[in-house]
């Protein structure tokens, strides 16, 4: 582990090497340009960035990163690319567009997650979910598999990055949602790859699943933590655009 890591932004803020509560990134990213392999010259990509915790609070450390990104190029092939706009798509506010830079608009959104009554819940995965068990990956999802993972996430992140350490009975928790069952399912495997600039530019493999399943019991309980996992999203890889996912619930 690198002596100066917890003084180095980079490291707190893009690559932890690790914290007491474990590793993990504090932010997830949505590519809504989604599936598009070859880039030409005009092409536009356009993605959303969720940033956590305390790094919400570190505007131009984020801005300054987006734009040397254009200076050093993107992907494998060092690609240049132009920085067009940064902007809150919530409050419909500008934060960075052609040089000039508003950090008052970089203000944080507090995660508000209500309890709501559902005796059903549909959780559709928007992008390939990456849940393992040991070192194998599960491809299917009980109730309890999302639940686990996504109180997990969310301890390793409050500690990790707020002055909150959420903290529940994960035993109850877990006992409760192994009462959830399985209505109906339906998955399939991605065989997703990128290149690693770490392993001198070979593939890289990262298999995953898509899907939905419809789960049926007394989801009430569970709502506020499924609503927090729509934003913080859930599995390993969430850097990458991993394990974002919705729900469509019914009383």
């Amino acid at each position: 582990m690198c002596e100066i890591s917890s003084d180095c932004a980079y490291a707190q803020h893009f690559s932890t090497p690790g914290h007491q509560a474990g590793s993990v990134n504090p932010y997830v990213l949505h590519v809504l340009t989604r599936g598009k392999v070859d880039w030409n010259e005009s092409d536009i990509c356009q993605f959303d960035i969720t940033l956590i915790g305390r790094s919400s609070e570190q505007g131009g450390l984020i801005v300054d990163a987006l734009q040397e990104m254009g200076k050093r190029g993107w992907g494998i092939a060092r690609i240049p690319f132009k920085l067009l706009k940064i902007s809150d798509p919530l409050r419909n506010t500008l934060i960075w567009h052609q040089g000039k830079t508003w950090l008052r608009n970089f203000r944080p959104y507090p995660l508000v997650c209500e309890e709501r009554l559902a005796r059903t819940a549909v959780v559709h995965f928007e992008t390939p979910v990456r849940i393992k068990e040991g070192q194998h990956l599960k491809y299917r999802l009980s109730f309890a598999d999302i639940i686990q993972s996504l109180s997990r996430r969310m301890s390793l992140l409050s500690h990790a990055y707020t002055d909150r350490r959420l903290e529940w009975n994960e035993d109850e928790m877990l006992s409760a949602a192994k009462e959830i069952s399985i209505a109906d399912e339906e998955w399939y495997e991605n065989r997703f790859k990128r290149y690693s600039m770490n392993r001198k530019g070979r593939h890289l493999y990262l298999p995953a699943i898509e899907g939905w399943a419809r789960y049926e019991g007394n989801i009430t309980p569970f709502t506020p933590l499924l609503a927090a996992g729509e934003r913080l999203h859930i599995g390993k890889n969430t850097t990458h655009g991993f394990g974002r996912f919705y729900v469509d619930y019914d009383q």
